[in-house]
């Protein structure tokens, strides 16, 4: 088996090679190379060793198969010749007996030669050419299909003498030396394996770019923006969530839950005002307000899905009117019209 020793200041210092500390020494290759040649040899003895034990141990139970199979038809046998020759019908059943116990007799031998065969013949050509392939093509050796994962272990255990796992909670990985029996050592690192509670959680740039978004757009439109992007809330990797979908409450506990500034605090940091405040500045009722706004006299943004702030007017805000004389309609006409005129005026200054 291959052993995993605890981590330790000691086990880093005094046992662990220097390559393990990630401190590469430059030897003499040819030194490494018989190093690594005598391991070589010494796993294919060891390996041929454990397959001839393996094969004495079947023998011995093969031969306590051929043993005990002797002792009853030697039983079967005294049984026979001690019967009364004139009782017939004793003589006929224990001589049926007695066959039947030489039969299974010569069966287990036959079994044991068999057996004894076929494991000679196991140790052949091919089984010495897999050796042969092990020490000079372990990667060859290791991905034979026909090799089953217990024999894998046992190849593990002749290779490698310890493991050390180093693991490193904040970079999220874990560092794995592995020394060899021929002296060899080999650093890896692996993603550590995510909690269910991190493999549902939303990964931190699909925060941010809520964050970002929450400047121009409401939770719903944040919500239809996330998943036309394709970008799956982290709840997806549920079981049977698969087809989860942000929205606008999804959107609303991540603000809430990561700390962002909502879109009404950030409205209102660039000079919105409410609609309280927005009728007092103009001297206006809150419906006339409204009217403006549908008009287009006053700009309002949303923050949620039915309230909103509205831009704090100009150094020429508009003023009550009569409608009698100057109506709505021709106020907002003339708005668009100046605008358009501001626009043209200035794409036309920019390309002089």
């Amino acid at each position: 088996m291959v052993r995993l020793r605890p981590c330790s200041r000691r086990l880093r210092r005094a046992e662990l090679p220097v390559d393990c500390r990630g401190a590469h020494r430059r030897g003499n290759r040819s030194v490494d190379h018989r190093r690594d040649d005598a391991a070589a040899v010494d796993l294919a003895l060891e390996i041929r060793r454990e397959i001839e034990a393996r094969h004495d141990d079947a023998d011995r139970l093969r031969l306590r198969a051929v043993e005990r199979a002797q002792i009853e038809a030697d039983l079967a046998q005294r049984r026979f010749m001690l019967v009364d020759p004139n009782n017939r019908l004793v003589a006929d059943t224990l001589e049926r007996e007695r066959n039947d116990k030489l039969r299974a007799l010569a069966k287990a031998q036959e079994e044991r030669q068999r057996g004894q065969q076929e494991d000679q013949h196991v140790i052949d050509a091919a089984i010495r050419d897999r050796l042969v392939a092990m020490t000079t093509d372990f990667k060859a050796l290791w991905r034979d299909p026909s090799l089953p994962n217990r024999e894998r272990k046992r190849l593990l255990a002749y290779v490698i003498e310890d493991v050390t796992l180093i693991k490193m909670p904040d970079e999220g990985t874990t560092a794995i030396h592995v020394r060899f029996k021929g002296g060899k050592t080999e650093t890896l690192t692996t993603q550590n394996l995510k909690s269910s509670a991190q493999q549902v959680k939303t990964q931190q740039e699909v925060i941010e770019l809520v964050d970002k978004l929450l400047d121009d757009h409401i939770s719903s439109e944040i919500a239809d923006i996330l998943n036309k992007k394709g970008i799956r809330p982290g709840g997806s990797a549920r079981r049977g969530q698969a087809d989860a979908r942000f929205s606008d409450l999804r959107v609303t506990y991540l603000v809430h839950h990561y700390g962002l500034r909502s879109r009404y605090d950030r409205l209102r940091d660039r000079g919105m005002l409410t609609k309280i405040e927005m009728a007092s500045r103009l001297g206006i009722t809150e419906c006339t307000l409204t009217r403006w706004v549908a008009h287009g006299l006053v700009t309002r943004h949303a923050y949620n899905g039915y309230a909103y702030l509205y831009e704090a007017p100009g150094p020429n805000p508009p003023v009550k009117q009569s409608s009698r004389w100057n109506r709505l309609t021709d106020r907002a006409a003339a708005i668009g019209q100046s605008l358009e005129s501001k626009s043209s005026y200035s794409t036309g200054g920019d390309a002089v």
